[in-house]
């Protein structure tokens, strides 16, 4: 009879032990309402072997730069990490809301949230390796969209 006064003991405690520390701030879980706005990334990370310059085949003077942490439009001379970071002092707010890539694939989607209502837009860029100098971007058009790379 001893050894089931001990464990129902021990049981008691274990549970009382284990209650207590699932109580506290853990109980508001549920209630916590969603952000509004998405977080803001300021880096991409494009892969390496897009990394460079790169310019249309049919406008040889649209130009976009692929650094390790950017992308800049060298046409007017606009980086994506400046966007996102003026944009948090802007009634719409840019956001990276996805980017992935490989070896031979790079894509990112980036969002744009006004910082009043519920609607938003977004944008995707997707590129796939064709070789170390060409590659296609796919647009919401039926046509792609080739790039050369230029050499540094």
């Amino acid at each position: 009879m001893k050894i089931t006064k001990n464990a129902l003991s021990i049981s008691l405690f274990a549970f009382l032990f284990l209650v207590l520390s699932c109580s506290g701030d853990n109980d508001n879980l549920l209630e916590k309402e969603e952000p509004t706005a998405p977080v803001q990334t300021k880096h991409f990370n494009p892969p390496l072997w897009i990394q460079g310059t790169w310019h249309t085949t049919e406008t040889p003077t649209t130009r976009l730069k692929f650094t390790k942490d950017d992308i800049i439009s060298l046409n007017d001379n606009s980086s994506l990490n400046d966007q996102i970071n003026k944009s948090k002092t802007t009634n719409i707010i840019w956001a990276v809301e996805h980017e992935a890539s490989s070896s031979s694939g790079y894509v990112y989607l980036i969002t744009y949230r006004p910082t009043t209502g519920s609607l938003y837009s977004n944008s995707e860029f997707r590129v796939y390796k064709i070789n170390d100098t060409l590659m296609r971007r796919i647009t919401d058009s039926p046509y792609s969209v080739y790039y050369a790379k230029e050499k540094d």
